[in-house]
């Protein structure tokens, strides 16, 4: 669609949804001092600038179909608001419903003609033009259900078979893995066939389009985290399987600098065995006083304790896989953090093959 025809359709779509009087008289026009921006934004978009409720505003309109992610988004929006006197509205032809809720949670008004519109800076709330309708109130998956899902998602490996069968991949008995695929029912996530006396688990839908019906039914997979000395790591690599997680994960995936402390995650119930272990020495916080003695910092180590045994779905040998990883972070409000892990989205997407 060319930048004309998409600013022709934003116009009806607040003729329709606002009245006659909200764009004025005369609409937009090109923005005449795009050249003092900084030449990286000055290609991913067309500027145009008019007036919405009597006030200044500058379309920052998307040239490409499916846009910029929504962290990098909200970076290049402070940028162009921090030069332009007026409000920055971002407009792009089409969204996910991902990155709806993405775009909110940053607070960058958005419009998507004839679809959504979102304008805090305005202080209206136009979200019931979303047209959503009312949705069920959806709670968290339990753990096994989600490590369910993710493997899924990640090796599609998991529809059309038995319970037992998945029991023995995700190492749960068969009644966890049971309730596992009610859940999945009941949420209309999946269905199950009766063959014999077995379910059969069946997704009507798998990849990037799984993982967006599921996302808010999901949660962080760390229950807690803890500072600590290792002195043997082939003792416990050996048996407690440690994954490479957090920030050193990321790092890993990304272009994220890397940490100085390497941190790891384990299932949650070798734990309690784990700190038993001559081989770990626990620390009160990670600024302790008790590091101070050490000789080398890649001695100190922040191990993460997960809810489910974060082997069963990894696709890497040495790193946890990336949907869990991202969901670890979700709560995180570091800039960089946010760009990193849209970045480890898209990598996912980009080398599913279904």
């Amino acid at each position: 669609m060319t930048s004309v025809t998409l600013l022709t359709k934003v116009k009806q779509y607040l003729l329709d949804i606002l009245g006659s009087d909200v764009c004025g008289d005369a609409w937009v026009r090109p923005w005449t001092e795009v050249n003092q921006l900084p030449f990286y934004l000055q290609t991913p978009y067309t500027y145009h600038q008019g007036k919405l409720f009597g006030r200044s505003c500058l379309l920052m309109q998307a040239i490409s179909l499916e846009g910029e992610t929504p962290a990098v988004v909200r970076k290049h929006w402070q940028v162009v608001s921090k030069l332009y006197k007026g409000d920055v509205i971002y407009v792009i032809e089409v969204v996910s419903s991902y990155n709806r809720r993405r775009l909110i949670e940053h607070r960058v008004p958005f419009l998507v003609p004839g679809n959504q519109l979102y304008l805090p800076t305005f202080g209206v709330d136009l979200r019931e033009y979303f047209k959503p309708g009312k949705q069920p109130r959806v709670t968290h998956l339990s753990y096994p259900a989600q490590a369910l899902l993710l493997r899924e998602i990640l090796t599609h490996d998991c529809s059309g078979k038995p319970a037992k069968d998945l029991a023995q991949v995700l190492g749960y008995s068969s009644m966890t893995i049971t309730r596992a695929i009610n859940e999945l029912t009941e949420h209309q996530f999946a269905t199950a066939e009766k063959v014999g006396r077995e379910k059969h688990l069946s997704f009507s839908q798998s990849g990037r389009s799984l993982w967006e019906s599921v996302r808010p039914a999901l949660q962080s997979p760390v229950t807690k985290r803890i500072w600590a000395v290792q002195r043997d790591w082939k003792l416990i690599s050996a048996n407690f399987e440690p994954r490479m997680a957090g920030e050193s994960a990321l790092a890993h995936y990304t272009d994220l600098a890397d940490t100085q402390i390497s941190q790891w995650a384990i299932a949650s119930d070798t734990w309690p065995t784990l700190c038993k272990s001559k081989d770990v020495q626990v620390l009160s916080s990670k600024s302790s006083g008790e590091t101070s003695h050490l000789r080398k910092d890649r001695e100190v180590m922040e191990l993460e304790l997960w809810a489910y045994n974060p082997s069963v779905i990894t696709i890497s040998k040495s790193g946890v896989d990336p949907l869990s990883l991202w969901l670890s972070f979700e709560a995180n409000t570091d800039e960089r953090i946010e760009i990193a892990c849209e970045s480890l989205l898209e990598q996912v997407w980009s080398t599913l093959q279904w």
